[in-house]
């Protein structure tokens, strides 16, 4: 883990499906890292933003107790992102859980897909960041 300025943009990243591949029968410890995603991740932590792990895991299996994933499930999450060598500066677990069918709605969403794709630029302009009006 680097310490990046506090000041610094800040990327708040999913962990299952977005830094793991999605595979329903693996056990969490067992995740495979989504490789592309990861390298373009280690690309914006080099350019000194803060990246911030912000997950659902476990939050149906404990309930929405977070004291209990922070106990069961946060210790994982850590040395799977040590293991795997994925930048981060904070993992926050409490994320709700939409179910299999949900969706969340943000109006700073990129997906996986894009943010591989394209350039921090390109981001900006799609989300509307510092574009000429």
């Amino acid at each position: 883990m680097v310490d990046r300025s506090a000041s610094a943009p800040k990327i708040v990243i999913d962990l299952d499906g977005t830094l793991t591949i999605d595979d329903p029968g693996t056990a969490y410890t067992d995740k495979e890292p989504n490789r592309v995603v990861i390298e373009a991740l280690r690309r914006y932590a080099a350019e000194g933003y803060q990246i911030i792990v912000f997950t659902a895991r476990s939050m149906r299996t404990y309930s929405g107790a977070v004291g209990k994933i922070n106990l069961h499930t946060l210790p994982a999450i850590i040395d799977w992102l040590k293991r795997h060598d994925i930048p981060h500066d904070e993992v926050i677990v409490g994320k709700p859980w939409c179910g299999p069918k949900g969706f969340y709605v943000d109006d700073r969403a990129i997906r996986p897909d894009e943010f591989v794709r394209m350039s921090p630029e390109e981001i900006d302009t799609l989300l509307g960041i510092n574009v000429p009006q």
